[in-house]
């Protein structure tokens, strides 16, 4: 029996990549599946024969067109700046060797070998970035790119003409771990990437420059990039390894139609990302922004940063900038380092127009997670649907206190660290790892005498917050909570 390519699709769906990458004999349908498993992510970073082999390969327009993400991180051309010079056997060039056909097929892998161990030995800088060049622009359908270059100060600017060959109409999401340093010359292409939607950037120092010519850095070249994305540009990730003054990009930004959603990671340490008034004023132009996720790193120049450094008062002044009323959406705070006090600021800023609410990322335990449902309530908050909370002591009391604070409420998701029957009690462990049952059933029993009946719920999700992730006595828990939230059992 003949089984129409989509059945066949659908079957590879659940067999993991590898054996799928395995199945291209079987028949025409399953070739052209495994060979789009095989091809649809290409990395080069190392001067390898796996990446001599993959750029062999993908001179043929049929493997090339299968290729969706692409990762590049040009150490492989300090590898060969590095490499003492060698004769060669045969005076071809490195491009003409890589016109020999079929050499993508894996039943030719011995050949292949021994053709590009002659090139590894062979290749200058200058024929390895030609051929870059070429490969990279042949790849007609890439649509996730990722680019890793920071110091290498040796191999100086020598990757840009290959970096900037996949800049096309066709690529939509771009991630740049980079030194500011080299984004003068990479991302004056920006232009080409006319349909990009998410911009990705980790911003490194190679400490080579002054503080003034950083700043010109941003304000001359970084911002032009960016806004030349400004008619696309729909979600915007920003990371900096180490804090640096980036209002002048911030100030420098013109107002992007399309962002929706903007991702940040503040340094800990002073000046954190500049001036308060660099990104206040940013989330101003961008009232209309629908996502903002939040997280604090303490990755700095100086080392670990104290505890007490006041990253809330710098959050407090940038929102001050805030003035117009927001639209925003859904909040994300990563609570793993990012202060509870910064985000309840966060919190009552937004709470009029957030439906979702996501807070994870450490212990809160009962008196938090009261801070911060007080300061959506006193703002106000009637529209949140969703939240997302954890890791938590999950007892009758914090029910009663979410069901109080958020009765508009529809969906639930708490990660559970462990289940008590009362609020104050401490939780018990067999052997440091399953909770006491007694305290498990005392909660089910607490349970059980509650009704919220006005509490709107349709959906609640316990998870743990730790391996093995799932929770015991996942029935109980279901038949308990649909017992006392009848919204759950209409849903």
């Amino acid at each position: 029996m003949i089984f129409p390519p989509e059945v066949w699709l659908q079957v590879a769906d659940y067999l993991p990549a590898q054996v799928v990458a395995d199945f291209y004999t079987v028949n025409s349908s399953w070739f052209d599946i495994a060979m789009n498993v095989r091809y649809r992510q290409i990395s080069f970073a190392f001067l390898n024969r796996a990446l001599v082999r993959d750029l062999t390969r993908l001179r043929d327009p049929a493997v090339a067109r299968r290729v969706r993400t692409l990762h590049i991180h040009p150490y492989f051309v300090k590898e060969v700046l590095e490499k003492p010079a060698q004769p060669c056997p045969h005076s071809h060039s490195l491009r003409g060797k890589f016109k020999l056909a079929g050499l993508f097929r894996d039943q030719k892998r011995l050949a292949r070998c021994a053709r590009t161990s002659a090139l590894l030995e062979c290749a200058s800088p200058e024929e390895l970035v030609r051929t870059m060049v070429e490969v990279i622009s042949g790849l007609p359908f890439v649509t996730h790119y990722h680019i890793a270059w920071s110091a290498l100060h040796s191999i100086h600017d020598l990757p840009v003409r290959f970096l900037v060959a996949a800049f096309r109409p066709s690529v939509l999401q771009l991630a740049l771990e980079i030194s500011l340093e080299k984004t003068v010359d990479l991302l004056a292409h920006t232009k080409t990437l006319e349909n990009l939607e998410e911009l990705d950037l980790f911003i490194r120092l190679d400490h080579v420059l002054s503080a003034e010519a950083y700043e010109q850095i941003l304000v001359d070249h970084l911002a032009p990039a960016i806004n030349r994305l400004h008619n696309s540009l729909q979600k915007l990730s920003l990371r900096l390894c180490e804090p640096l003054d980036i209002a002048p990009l911030f100030d420098s930004l013109r107002y992007m139609p399309c962002l929706d959603s903007l991702s940040l990671s503040i340094p800990m340490a002073r000046p954190h990302l500049g001036h308060p008034s660099g990104l206040g004023r940013f989330l101003e132009r961008h009232r209309s922004l629908g996502h903002l996720a939040l997280r604090a790193t303490e990755l700095s120049g100086d080392g670990l940063v104290p505890a007490d450094d006041p990253l809330s008062e710098w959050i407090n002044d940038a929102l001050s900038f805030v003035t117009g009323p927001a639209k925003l959406r859904t909040l994300e705070a990563s609570l793993a380092l990012f202060p509870i006090e910064a985000a309840a600021l966060c919190i009552g800023r937004f709470a009029r127009t957030l439906h979702t609410l996501v807070l994870t990322g450490r212990y809160l335990p009962y008196e938090r997670v009261d801070e911060l449902l007080s300061a959506m309530r006193r703002a106000g908050a009637g529209r949140l649907q969703t939240l997302r909370l954890g890791a938590v002591t999950l007892s009758p009391e914090l029910v009663d206190l979410l069901a109080e604070k958020l009765p508009g409420l529809r969906r639930l998701e708490l990660l559970v660290r462990d289940v008590v029957g009362s609020e104050g009690d401490l939780p018990l462990y067999y052997g440091g790892v399953e909770q006491d049952d007694s305290q498990i059933g005392s909660f089910l029993m607490e349970m059980e005498q509650r009704r919220y009946a006005d509490w709107a719920l349709r959906s609640l999700t316990l998870s743990r917050s730790s391996f093995p992730y799932r929770m015991q006595y996942t029935e109980d828990y279901n038949e308990v909570f649909i017992e006392c939230i009848p919204s759950l059992a209409k849903a």
